[in-house]
């Protein structure tokens, strides 16, 4: 087993006691402080980048960077087998022989996602130079198929990452994996401030991108111990990540459509300017979403599974120890963003970008469905990925076929509350299913609901305080 020993001038990670020696609470502690420290400070700095880069570049970059990003988005989870949730997961998640044949999949896997990029980069050429496409989108933008393109590179790139990730992850030992993410991230800040200085352009974005996703390659091989990736392949190894997977694929797909329906359907709606004002207010939205997913994939999706392995007993205590914190936070957001979401944008951004505050407040009811992460988590935990799926697939309705009639008789307004309030339909089926698999307590979902008119009287305070 090679191990590679970091640089002195990062600090250092908790060597003993080893982590099978640490107690479950032990271990739920230091993986939930490296999250929350950790992902603060990636989002400080998203949000630092992208007010410098909002005074450096136009509205109009922004909008076809986010279709460029969730084509690429969309390409990984319509491609997602779930091997880092396989290794998590299985009981085999820490031989050699099961990661190694991880591996080859996740390179494999790579390999077909810029292919795919490329491909779909060649069909919007084609599509806008024979006049295809709705004239005056986002997706029209001529600039775009050369961004999807060079952006495609990062995919094959990510494939390459050593799945020590996934096993840091396993055993929730952060630290190492935290300080990957974040030197990923501060270097492609420097590398874009840099170019920016030189050329106000879109290629500033798409280099950050691609040099934040080669930077995390390098350091995911070389800053963690482990056991070495290699070329390997194991027949038996693989019909377990597929048989696994196969769920996962399924839900990933209908997620990405779910996820990021509204930017597709807006993105042949609207023009890009209007789509780029979208994505500020998106961003943060998705900044305080990203979060709580950060904690939920960190910490409750291996804690469930090492409490469904060895200690099924305390399952539901444990379940909603998770829950109630995080559902404190989301429901307090909620109130707050939308009494005063004009009001942060007005204080953060000029005034090009103050038509992103209305849409920040009325995006923020989404919010309120994001805390039954955990609930997603235990599915997968369990094995049953399938149950996600309908949770998922029920909410395709509004945003495939009532969001276009919306848009047409009220316009983008109209269009926002659908968006903002489709979440709201999984709902009565989250709650069945929960009590159909005897994760459901009433007067636990009841107690934390104060939260959200408290957040509410914050949130009118803060407006009146700063208008």
């Amino acid at each position: 087993m090679a191990t590679n020993s970091p640089p002195t001038t990062l600090p250092e990670q908790e060597e003993s006691p080893p982590p099978a020696a640490r107690s479950l609470k032990s271990r739920v502690l230091h993986a939930g402080s490296w999250t929350l420290v950790g992902y603060g400070i990636s989002q400080v700095l998203r949000l630092g980048s992208n007010l410098i880069m909002t005074r450096l570049l136009i509205p109009e970059m922004f909008g076809v960077m986010a279709i460029a990003n969730i084509i690429l988005f969309g390409l990984a989870l319509f491609s997602d087998f779930g091997l880092g949730q396989s290794i998590i997961q299985s009981r085999r998640g820490e031989d050699p022989v099961f990661l190694n044949t991880a591996w080859v999949v996740q390179i494999l896997r790579g390999a077909v996602l810029w292919t795919l990029a490329m491909l779909i980069a060649l069909g919007l050429y084609l599509a806008g130079a024979y006049h295809l496409l709705p004239a005056g989108s986002a997706y029209a933008n001529s600039i775009l198929p050369y961004v999807i393109l060079a952006l495609s590179f990062s995919a094959l790139f990510s494939g390459f990452e050593s799945n020590k990730l996934a096993l840091a992850r396993r055993k929730m030992e952060l630290g190492r994996v935290t300080q990957i993410e974040l030197a990923s991230q501060i270097i492609a800040l420097i590398f874009m401030l840099g170019w920016a200085l030189v050329s106000k352009t879109i290629w500033v974005l798409v280099a950050g991108a691609l040099f934040a996703s080669v930077v995390r390659v390098i350091l995911s091989h070389t800053l963690l111990s482990g056991p070495k990736n290699k070329l390997s392949w194991d027949q038996e190894s693989f019909r377990e990540i597929i048989g696994y997977g196969k769920w996962v694929f399924l839900s990933s797909i209908l997620g990405f459509l779910v996820a990021s329906g509204d930017r597709l359907m807006l993105g042949g709606l609207v023009d890009a300017k209007i789509l780029g004002l979208y994505s500020i207010a998106f961003m943060m939205i998705s900044s305080i979403q990203q979060v709580a997913a950060k904690l939920i994939d960190n910490i409750s999706f291996p804690l469930l599974s090492e409490i469904l392995r060895d200690k099924p007993e305390q399952l539901l205590s444990k379940y909603y120890k998770l829950r109630v914190p995080i559902d404190l936070v989301l429901l307090f957001l909620t109130g707050m963003l939308f009494f005063s979401g004009r009001v942060i944008i007005t204080a953060l951004y000029d005034a090009r970008y103050a038509s992103a505050g209305p849409m920040l407040e009325v995006l923020s009811l989404a919010l309120f469905e994001t805390r039954f992460g955990v609930t997603g988590q235990y599915y997968m935990a369990r094995g049953t990925p399938k149950l996600l799926i309908p949770l998922i697939g029920c909410r395709l309705l509004p945003l495939y076929i009532v969001l276009p009639i919306i848009f047409k008789y009220y316009g983008f307004d109209g269009a926002l509350w659908v968006i903002a309030t489709n979440s709201f339909i999984s709902i009565p089926l989250t709650y069945y299913l929960k009590k159909v698999n005897g994760i459901l307590d009433i007067k636990r979902e009841l107690m934390v609901l104060p939260a959200l008119p408290i957040g509410t009287l914050v949130g009118k305070c803060l407006a009146m305080l700063l208008s």
